[in-house]
């Protein structure tokens, strides 16, 4: 059906309100470099630069990925389309037929790679994959989509081609990829333009707008084909079938297992699904357990449902690393047996943003996933400060190694019973957690217990103070990663040297917005000599020979963030990144 599409139906939104997104880089209840100022009209759009009123993400660019200690899912079979690293979910006032999104970039440009609405049109309220940078690409790869080329750097309304534009929604979420960034990107706006009308009007575009075949588990439009496919063999001439049988060509299902399953794990895990709806063989191929020992889901998110979760039980499958994150699946019964019947053997789970992770889905997992060495759940908001036995059921997982609390509602008391009974922590991830106020207190704990730790994240941990610090360098001496950007509390670094004098292997250094001085420097200079990364930003009682100092003795730096330290130095900051050019100088100047 066609609609009439004259000027005076179109409809153009700015954002009224930020439902979720995966990260930010300002604090909570902040009106700097948060998500929450995409919303309106823009602000600073067609100047570009670095501004203070714009949503900034909490990373970008390889650096963090270098020092990452998030286990990588060497799934089994192949992995889809999908790059994503960030997301951010917006709404608008008004349900119109999105015809366009303008994403407004006013700083490093290039980082958004897909677009999804939440169609209403359906009856399920779908998510829709409305555009994505593979849809740009000559040959489609995850090695082209991570290479793709950047614009260049000036500000721009991102107006992607959409691959579908039948999508009644006023709700759009934008994924981003910032790998290959030199800095932090940032957005001004989002805005879509589209066509509004009272979609009960028409019973014929209410049932033509999707096709309602391509469910992620729905056999329906396979059982019709196979139907249309017998209906033609019984068709055909009876005496020609009886001719053929001496000469019979032999079909894909006469292959032996053994290729089959090889042929099978070429496939990603939606295709290996429909492929499992064709016949009795390739269903019980596409249901051999082992092909789902080590299962990414995270790039399946829009599409995994409680079928999804339900059909894994009753393939009994016995999970070793699962990557549940950015689900939308709200939790029930069918959640509670999953994990109760698939994951006992988990040793990786990554949950991070995940609806269905409430203070009951923790205890299940405490009581079912013994074998974890690595949980991750960040930003899982659901998980209630009050409900004590929620973040405590952490403290059951006795073999955990790495542990990602990212921006989660755990707060001090519960974080101190974790550290006491999981000794075996090597990376911690605290990053804004606010709930935290006795950050000190959980230092002298994680240094009593967990003497293996390596990497720490305490990135606004506001009530961080030396005292943490200093027990910390005494105590972990395999201590190579600390991030204490922000922590407003750390006012002296007599801690430092110690620090440096113990942890000889540092190798990332964190120290963003601290009031660090060229004293501080020259102890860096001559004790942190195996640096790769260090970030000073907003240091401006630092000067350009102390920095010059760091780039001479700090053979193996390769990032180096001098942002907001410096107002005139422009010449001299030039120089530096020219000279030594085996390393990222990252700064402010233009």
């Amino acid at each position: 059906m066609n609609l009439p599409r004259t000027e005076n139906l179109v409809t153009r939104q700015f954002v009224k309100n930020v439902l979720d997104f995966s990260s930010q880089y300002g604090r909570e209840q902040s009106g700097s470099y948060t998500v929450a100022n995409v919303r309106g009209c823009p602000t600073n759009y067609p100047k570009y630069g670095d501004f203070l009123e714009s949503c900034v993400l909490r990373t970008y660019g390889k650096w963090w990925n270098d020092m990452s200690y998030s286990p990588a899912i060497d799934a089994s079979i192949a992995k889809p389309f999908f790059i994503s690293q960030d997301f951010i979910e917006v709404e608008f006032e008004e349900k119109v037929m999105i015809e366009s999104v303008v994403i407004y970039e006013n700083y490093n440009p290039g980082a958004v790679v897909a677009l999804y609405a939440l169609d209403y049109a359906k009856t399920s309220n779908k998510w829709i994959q409305i555009w994505s940078i593979f849809d740009n690409l000559n040959i489609k790869s995850i090695k082209n989509g991570l290479n793709r080329p950047l614009p260049r750097q000036e500000s721009r309304k991102f107006r992607p081609n959409l691959t579908k534009k039948d999508v009644f929604s006023n709700v759009v979420r934008i994924e981003l990829e910032h790998g290959k960034l030199d800095y932090y990107t940032e957005l001004d706006a989002i805005e879509i333009v589209g066509y509004a009308f009272n979609l009960t009007l028409s019973k014929e575009l209410g049932t033509n707008l999707r096709n309602v075949g391509d469910e992620f588990f729905s056999e329906k439009i396979f059982s019709e084909k196979i139907s249309e496919i017998r209906s033609e063999s019984e068709n055909k001439n009876e005496n020609e079938a009886v001719q053929l049988v001496s000469n019979k060509p032999v079909s894909l299902t006469d292959l032996p297992n053994e290729l089959l399953t090889s042929i099978i794990k070429l496939l990603d895990l939606r295709h290996i699904f429909l492929l499992r709806s064709t016949c009795r063989k390739f269903y019980q191929l596409c249901s051999d357990r082992d092909l789902f020992n080590k299962l990414d889901l995270k790039p399946f998110w829009s599409q995994s449902n409680e079928t999804l979760l339900a059909t894994f039980c009753n393939i009994i499958c016995d999970f070793k690393a699962l990557d549940l994150s950015w689900s939308k699946i709200e939790f029930s019964h069918i959640v509670k047996k999953f994990f109760e019947t698939c994951c006992t053997q988990l040793t990786i789970l990554s949950v991070e943003s995940c609806q269905f992770m409430n203070a009951n889905t923790l205890r299940i997992i405490g009581e079912n996933c013994p074998m974890l060495t690595s949980l991750n759940i960040a930003s899982c908001l659901n998980i209630s400060t009050s409900d004590q036995t929620g973040f405590e059921s952490i403290a059951k997982l006795a073999r955990l190694e790495i542990l990602n609390l990212y921006r989660t509602l755990i707060d001090g008391p519960q974080m101190i019973k974790i550290v006491q009974s999981c000794k075996n922590l090597v990376s911690v991830n605290l990053g804004a957690c606010t709930k935290i106020n006795e950050f000190d207190e959980v230092m002298f704990n994680l240094a009593d217990n967990c003497d293996k730790i390596e990497s720490l994240d305490l990135w606004r941990a506001y009530s961080l103070t030396s005292m943490g610090l200093r027990k910390i360098a005494n105590n972990c001496l395999k201590l190579k990663d600390l991030d204490i950007g922000w922590c407003r509390s750390v006012i002296s670094f007599e801690w430092l040297f110690l620090m440096l004098e113990k942890c000889t292997n540092m190798r990332k250094l964190f120290l963003t917005s601290l009031r660090v001085t060229d004293s501080e420097l020259c102890l860096i200079s001559q004790k942190g000599l195996h640096i790769e990364q260090l970030d000073l930003l907003g240091s401006r009682s630092i000067s350009i020979e102390a920095v010059e100092q760091i780039l001479k003795n700090c053979k193996n730096l390769k990032f180096f963030d001098i942002s907001f330290c410096f107002y005139d130095e422009n010449e001299q900051i030039s120089r530096l990144s020219s000279t030594y050019a085996n390393c990222s100088i990252k700064t402010s100047q233009k």
